[in-house]
């Protein structure tokens, strides 16, 4: 009787044991994690590649005047060949462009609208011009080689058969559609935006000037949005100083005194100069006399020590004989230094 009691007591003892292990876990699968949402990611936005400010309009923009162009190349003014038409042509460029080549003009444009952008590398005042332009610096008149003058236009060109003709659409500056405003003061001179002249004989036709001294200079030309109006330019135009050159110097103005010279008439009769100018003689205090035998057709003026520095004639171009004959040129001084010259048949 024991025994079987004790063979039930183990009995039950298993059948608790079994029940305990099964009761912690109903399942053998890892619990479940709860994952974090997905996001969505904003889609990256692309900007506009920054765009060259060209002029669609004109074929080129191109540089005018006496000086070198980059290669050493001698330019000229309009009505030039086709190889120099191109071989002077701008090149358009981007704003940012502009902070490579001075920092301080990269900030000044950036203020400004900009409609078109160009740049060219020009070498100024290492050559003989053969003739002279005034400029105005620091309230004082200088006498600059015309190798220190540019103008730029914005050219249109005409192409017959393998031919190219370019010419001339929009001079900048010009009074009524083209007001420069110098970016650069200390560099670059513009005459005063005005057909009228001045009082120190300024107007817009007369040429810009290079006043930083000979050298390489980089000129950035804009044209803006706005439209050019009175005291709104239209444009802006700066000479960068790349490398500075020996030269030919400039000259202060000061005031004319006649005596101090002397006096002769030139034209074509003797090669505008490549012989000697024909001697003219006081006749009073301030007035000068020449007898010169000329053809018809014959264009002339009067000039100081054969010299162009200074020189008279009518306010455009050159004295004309109508026929052949001897004529009497005359100059004569105001109290101020200025000239007038005249001629008769005798």
């Amino acid at each position: 009787m024991k025994k079987l009691v004790a063979l039930m007591m183990a009995a039950l003892m298993v059948l608790s044991l079994a029940a305990c292990a099964g009761g912690g876990q109903t399942s053998s699968q890892a619990p479940e994690t709860t994952k974090a949402p997905e996001t969505t990611k904003a889609p990256e936005t692309t900007e506009a590649p920054e765009q060259i400010l060209e002029d669609t309009n004109h074929a080129i923009w191109a540089a005018h005047g006496q000086y070198l162009l980059a290669d050493g190349t001698e330019n000229a003014w309009n009505g030039k060949d086709s190889d120099l038409y191109e071989k002077s042509a701008l090149t358009a460029i981007k704003l940012s462009d502009v902070e490579k080549i001075d920092k301080n003009l990269y900030e000044t444009l950036k203020t400004k609208d900009v409609k078109y952008l160009y740049t060219i590398d020009l070498v100024f005042g290492t050559n003989d011009a053969g003739w002279t332009s005034n400029f105005l610096k620091d309230g004082k008149l200088y006498r600059a080689n015309g190798s220190y003058c540019f103008k730029v236009a914005q050219c249109t060109v005409d192409i017959d058969g393998n031919n190219k003709v370019y010419a001339e659409d929009q001079w900048i500056s010009d009074p009524r559609t083209a007001y420069v405003e110098a970016l650069t003061p200390d560099t670059v001179f513009y005459p005063t935006w005005q057909e009228e002249k001045d009082e120190y004989g300024f107007a817009w036709d007369q040429n810009p000037v290079v006043i930083g001294g000979a050298g390489v200079y980089t000129l950035v030309l804009a044209q803006y949005k706005a439209v050019s109006a009175a005291g709104t330019p239209g444009y802006g135009a700066a000479m960068i100083l790349k490398e500075a050159k020996d030269g030919i110097a400039y000259e202060e103005i000061v005031d004319y005194v006649p005596a101090d010279h002397k006096y002769g008439i030139v034209g074509s009769f003797n090669n505008w100069g490549e012989a000697a100018d024909v001697e003219m003689a006081a006749d009073g205090e301030n007035t000068w006399k020449g007898e010169v035998e000329l053809k018809a057709g014959d264009e002339f003026k009067v000039r100081a020590d054969s010299d162009w520095t200074y020189n008279w004639g009518p306010e455009e171009g050159n004295f004309k004989a109508e026929e052949d004959g001897t004529y009497v040129v005359t100059v004569t001084f105001d109290g101020e230094g200025n000239g007038t010259a005249s001629f008769e048949k005798k």
